[in-house]
C-alpha cells in the first residue's frame, strides 16, 4: 500500500544545534525542559513557523526512558518517587509542555512509534477529517540508559514537519516498512529529503512524487 502525502517545512534537532526557537519560552520555564524535551519542542516550533495545522502526532519509542529508570530506581531503594518528576516522565509530557507553553489547544496524540508509523497515523486523520488540512509531526528520542545494553545507541535528536495530502511531493511504501529497523527508517527519510537527487530511499520505503 502506498501513501501519497506532502511534506513541507522539516525540520532536524541535534544536541549541537543552536535552540533559536526556544527563546520563545520564559527562561525560568525553559531551564526545566529536559534535553529531549529541548529537541522536540525545537523542532516542532520551527516547523510551524508560520503555519497552522489541524493535527499534532508527537511520535517516540522510548520518551524521556531515563527519568523513568529514575523512579523505578527509587521505589527499589523505598523512596517515593517525585510526583513532578513522574509528571514529566509520561509518554504525552513532552505534548502537554508545548500545549501549556504555546497556549495551543490543537488536536494532539501521542504515540510510542517510528516516524513512518507517525506519519501513517497522521495521514489517517487528514483522509478521514474533510475539514483538516494539514498536520504536524514531531518524532523524537534519545538513547536509553546504559543498563538497557541490547540496544543500540544513537545520537539524541528531534524531526518535525508539516504533512497534507495535497499537491503531495512524497510517496511511503507502507508494505516495505519491515524491512529497516525502528531507529534507522528514521534516518534513512532524513537522508533521503536532504538529498534531492534520489528519486527514491535505498530500501524503497520512500518515492518522490
Amino acid at each position: 500500500m502506498n501513501l501519497k502525502l506532502q511534506v513541507e517545512q522539516l525540520f532536524r534537532t541535534v544536541a549541537t544545534s543552536k535552540f533559536d526557537a526556544l527563546e520563545k519560552i520564559p527562561a525560568m520555564q525553559r531551564r526545566r525542559l529536559s534535553p529531549l524535551a529541548k529537541l522536540a519542542l525545537n523542532s516542532a516550533f520551527n516547523a510551524l513557523s508560520n503555519n497552522k495545522v489541524d493535527y499534532i502526532v508527537w511520535a517516540s519509542r522510548f520518551g524521556d526512558e531515563a527519568k523513568t529508570l529514575a523512579i523505578l530506581q527509587d521505589v527499589l531503594q523505598g523512596e517515593t518517587p517525585s510526583p513532578t518528576q513522574f509528571s514529566v516522565s509520561v509518554h504525552n509530557a513532552i505534548s502537554g509542555l508545548y500545549s501549556i507553553l504555546r497556549n495551543d489547544h490543537t488536536i494532539s496524540t501521542s504515540l510510542s512509534a517510528t516516524w513512518p508509523e507517525a506519519v501513517v497515523e497522521a495521514y489517517a486523520f487528514l483522509k478521514t477529517q474533510p475539514c483538516a488540512s494539514k498536520a504536524l509531526i514531531v518524532y523524537y528520542d534519545a538513547p536509553i540508559p546504559d543498563v538497557y545494553v541490547d540496544l543500540d545507541t544513537f545520537e539524541s535528536f528531534a524531526l518535525a514537519g508539516i504533512v497534507s495530502l495535497e499537491q503531495p511531493n512524497i510517496i511511503l511504501n507502507v508494505d516495505k516498512l519491515s524491512v529497516l529497523d525502528p531507529y534507522n527508517n528514521t534516518v534513512e527519510f532524513d537522508a533521503f529529503w536532504e538529498d534531492k537527487s534520489l528519486l527514491q530511499s535505498n530500501q524503497g520505503v520512500w518515492e518522490r512524487c
